[in-house]
């Protein structure tokens, strides 16, 4: 838009009086002003169109091929598989690993790249007749640690740990859990979630055995 000037009018007394012909005489001469106003140039500021922001590249949605936490002793050596949920019991619960040295990726409650997902793992702390599994060292973590989650296509995504944690099956089971699987995220942050056995550990009559907790690790990654 172009630029409107307007002119401002000030009513000084002998302007206006001389408008009436008071001042017609040459006798009187012409009247001093004392006050000179000088508008001053007005302009209504163009609209500036909102930009459209540049929309987000669509994160790969293929199987995870690796995790690795040097501070957990979690090596990309360790191979990773999709699983899901079943029922035991009416309850719903996650599939064991079909292996022992398998991390379990349960690929149905989040995709690593996206955010607003929170991508949970799980793997053995240890086996019978097997030894230490792939999170047998998760508590050994820390805050601000990097937890590095590689795609099978070559991408790979950084996260930075928040939290390590020792939580009883006992609150796990009575609610304590869903925070774990369900956190509220907001479009700018995406999470990953490592489960493990810990705590105390109960033999069973026969051989093998049940610990009495579980350790959960968050690590949360920025999405631009």
């Amino acid at each position: 838009m172009g630029v409107n000037r307007f002119r401002i009018i000030v009513p000084l007394a002998g302007v206006v009086l001389a408008g009436f012909g008071v001042l017609a005489s040459s006798a009187v001469g012409k009247p001093e002003l004392k006050y000179h106003v000088v508008a001053p140039a007005l302009s209504v500021a163009e609209e500036v169109p909102t930009p459209t922001p540049t929309p987000r590249p669509v994160p790969y949605n293929g199987p995870v091929a690796s995790l690795y936490l040097a501070s957990a002793g979690i090596s990309a050596s360790w191979p990773v598989e999709k699983r899901d949920t079943t029922f035991e019991g009416g309850r719903e619960v996650f599939e064991n690993q079909s292996h022992p040295e398998q991390i379990a990726w349960y690929a149905r409650f989040g995709q690593p790249g996206y955010a607003a997902n929170n991508s949970i793992f799980a793997a053995h702390i240890n086996y019978i007749h097997y030894g230490n599994g792939p999170f047998a060292y998760l508590t050994s973590a820390k805050v601000d640690d990097a937890l590095y989650v590689t795609m099978d296509n070559g991408v790979s995504y950084t996260y930075t740990v928040k939290s390590v944690a020792v939580v009883s099956l006992t609150d796990l089971q009575n609610g304590a859990m869903d925070a774990y699987v369900f956190p509220a995220l907001d479009s700018y942050h995406e999470r990953v979630t490592l489960i493990s056995c810990g705590g105390d550990f109960v033999p069973r009559a026969g051989g093998g055995g049940d610990y009495t907790s579980r350790v959960i690790l968050v690590a949360e990654r920025y999405v631009n």
